[in-house]
């Protein structure tokens, strides 16, 4: 079945329309003799003859197997004649069947604009193609300055990767075609899609009259998901379960919205960026000046067990001995050389134990002695090192040995040499 044809003098015949498309009537083709009328992609010869449902059409008497036009389904046939219905029915003036000067694309369905130049072709595409060549296709029609939009039945893998519309046809006479999957909206805050149902002749009064526009998502939401934000269209329709349209037809008010999220995700993901970056920086010069203070307190206690002769072991005892002497739980902080080098001896109090009383100084260098001596306990290794502070003491000092090798607990309050007269 098929719908146009060509004659030598009147041109091409469109048996949808009631004159033909050339100023003549349905009643000069039909049954009658002597009309030569020829196919316009085989020029095979075709004649006029009604369907069993009174519907126009034209017919090879001898059926080319190469001639797609002859070897079309009654599917696509319905089809193609719905389109070219709602584009008329829109206003526009659309023809059947038009092919590009240069052959490389004929349109099913050709509607112009009212100046007359080609504004879209509208595609019936119910036979297999792949991704690649139906994306060249529609190319081809951008490259001629001319939109194009595909109607199908059933899901197919190209759906979605070209603007595209899934139509339903009505099951019983009078009933209205639908869209079933294409058109879309957009909520924001949060960002999603959602499928919009519509009769098919209101569908392509809308891509007609730029009501409606292909977009591809911008913002976040990539998916068109119903209200329980289940797959709507890419559930078995496409290549897998994660492959989704890419472009749909939606409102330019809701492309534009969708440009808008998309600019307040961005601007909000630069912000994240310069935060993660900056607080990156922070991390990288706080880890610095951890690892420099580390240094220093490294270098700090090997001074410390260098100038002491103390070893861990040792240390380890000395604690020992001067927790079990004053009965009490003891801090010793890090070398520090606001007391001499030596470690400062911190008292735990309070009920929880966090509060520290600073109550004495262990191993002292005597040479750096200061005014705190003279409050603080000193608390040292040995008699030799008591002896050494004893030797540089101008105040009382309160000195007490732990010997970590003998066990040895001794204090004695140190007084200032005098000198005779």
């Amino acid at each position: 079945m098929q719908l146009t044809a060509d004659h030598a003098e009147w041109g091409r015949l469109d048996v949808t329309l009631d004159d033909l498309g050339c100023g003549k009537s349905w009643q000069e083709i039909h049954r009658v003799r002597g009309v030569e009328l020829t196919c316009p992609e085989c020029g095979g010869q075709v004649h006029a003859r009604l369907s069993k449902l009174g519907t126009r059409h034209l017919y090879h008497r001898t059926k080319p197997p190469s001639c797609s036009l002859a070897n079309e389904s009654l599917e696509h046939h319905l089809l193609k004649l719905e389109l070219v219905t709602c584009a008329r029915a829109a206003g526009f003036r659309a023809e059947l069947e038009v092919a590009a000067p240069t052959g490389e694309w004929r349109a099913d369905v050709m509607v112009f604009s009212p100046d007359g130049t080609r504004l879209m072709a509208l595609e019936a595409q119910l036979s297999p193609i792949t991704v690649e060549d139906i994306a060249a296709r529609t190319g081809l029609y951008e490259r001629d300055g001319v939109q194009v939009c595909w109607f199908t039945f059933r899901p197919r893998p190209w759906v979605g990767a070209v603007p595209t519309l899934l139509v339903q046809a009505p099951e019983d006479r009078g009933q209205e075609w639908r869209v079933t999957a294409g058109l879309a909206r957009l909520s924001a805050r949060p960002v999603s899609w959602s499928p919009v149902g519509a009769a098919l002749s209101d569908a392509v009064a809308w891509i007609l009259t730029g009501r409606i526009v292909p977009h591809e998502p911008l913002a976040s939401a990539r998916r068109v998901t119903d209200g329980d934000n289940w797959y709507s269209w890419a559930e078995g329709w496409t290549r897998s379960w994660n492959d989704g349209w890419r472009l749909w037809w939606t409102a330019p008010a809701y492309a534009a919205m969708d440009a808008e999220c998309a600019r307040e995700e961005a601007e909000a993901r630069r912000r994240r960026q310069a935060e993660e970056k900056d607080a990156a920086r922070r991390h990288a010069i706080e880890e610095k000046e951890k690892a420099r203070k580390k240094a220093v307190k490294d270098r700090a206690y090997a001074a410390f067990w260098s100038r002491t002769g103390l070893d861990q072991r040792q240390w380890k005892y000395f604690r020992a001995i001067a927790e079990l002497f004053f009965d009490r739980s003891l801090v010793f902080g890090a070398p520090d050389s606001r007391y001499g080098d030596g470690r400062p001896v911190y008292e735990r109090s309070g009920p929880d134990g966090k509060q520290w009383i600073l109550v004495g100084v262990a191993c002292p260098d005597p040479r750096r002695l200061r005014a705190w001596a003279e409050e603080l306990a000193l608390l040292v290794p040995s008699h030799w090192d008591l002896d050494t502070l004893a030797g540089r003491a101008w105040a009382p000092f309160q000195v007490y040995v732990f010997n970590p090798d003998t066990g040895e607990m001794d204090q004695e309050r140190v007084l200032p040499a005098t000198t005779a007269p």
